[in-house]
């Protein structure tokens, strides 16, 4: 199965690591730093490496000197990639992590602004290199400037080209795609009540709207507490036995690069969400977003819970 990435507001992260209080207030000095690309779908292009999936492709939108570092570091790290190069400059986001206290801080710049012409270059791109009969992972947000009809003619394409649609984005974005009927829809939980304005989002809200918008998977993930799937004929609730850390950024894009992976292998819908489970649980076992061994894997496959019943 060829996927293609669709991942639009890459980015360039540090991880300070602060492993004792500062001596000095207000003065914080890192034990060390953990320097990665990130952003949605570059996160699960790293997990495919790790699991030596290699049938992918990532799309990105980079810019300015920022983009030129995340370009260089996706060679160092064997992620495929292809690059659409804009004016202005991709975002640096910083980690601090204060390991004493088991705690962190993300703050996250908000990113370039897209021109319009160059929005209308990238749909052209993307035409271009877009592979037919192919599975399109549509990850993650956009730069500014890029609005809900851009993502609506990016769907039509894909659609134009018997693509498989499977998306896990937030927002404005979420509710344009969602009209396209996407084969799969992995979401988090708050994320999919905010862009629908939902009050339970319980069993029979989720039911609603997987009929409502033909989902044939809709995934919805609630952290630690695991996640609940929905398909044409089951429930099935998949969850950590156990949580060994708070550090969960990119879990959830572990999670959905572990679901592809399986899937790829043509592995059971439960078998898919426990392989995903493990992954994202991995994640949170080593600073950084969606770094983990296969070491880290194989110790959380036997932590998983599988409940399924009956839709």
């Amino acid at each position: 199965m060829s996927i293609q990435i669709l991942n639009l507001n890459p980015c360039y992260d540090h991880w300070v690591i602060i492993s004792k209080p500062p001596r000095t207030p207000n003065v914080l000095r890192g034990d060390y730093v953990v320097k990665l690309v990130d952003g949605k779908g570059m996160n699960i292009a790293r997990v495919f490496n790790t699991l030596g999936f290699h049938d992918y492709i990532c799309i990105n939108i980079l810019g300015g000197d920022v983009g030129k570092i995340i370009n260089t570091k996706c060679r160092e790290d064997n992620i495929k990639t292809l690059n659409f190069w804009i004016e202005d400059e991709n975002r640096i986001n910083t980690a601090v992590v204060y390991e004493y206290e088991k705690r962190m801080l993300m703050v996250n710049e908000p990113g370039p602004i897209m021109k319009e012409d160059e929005v209308k270059r990238f749909i052209e791109f993307f035409s271009s290199v877009l592979q037919k009969n192919s599975t399109l992972v549509i990850s993650g947000s956009a730069p500014r400037g890029f609005g809900t009809k851009d993502m609506a003619e990016i769907a039509q394409i894909a659609r134009h080209n018997s693509c498989k649609l499977k998306i896990d984005i937030s927002g404005e974005w979420l509710k344009s795609l969602l009209s396209f009927e996407p084969e799969m829809v992995k979401v988090n939980a708050d994320e999919l009540r905010i862009a629908l304005d939902l009050q339970k989002l319980d069993l029979e809200e989720l039911r609603q709207i997987k009929d409502k918008y033909g989902i044939q998977v809709l995934c919805v993930t609630h952290g630690r507490d695991g996640s609940v799937t929905l398909t044409d004929h089951k429930i099935i609730r998949s969850k950590p036995k156990i949580v060994h850390s708070d550090f969960s950024v990119g879990s959830g894009d572990s999670f959905f690069a572990g679901y592809l992976y399986y899937e790829a292998l043509n592995k059971s819908i439960e078998e898919r969400l426990g392989f995903a489970t493990a992954c994202g649980t991995a994640n949170t076992l080593k600073y950084g977003a969606a770094i983990f061994d296969l070491q880290d894997l194989e110790s959380q496959l036997s932590n998983v819970e599988i409940v399924e019943e009956d839709l």
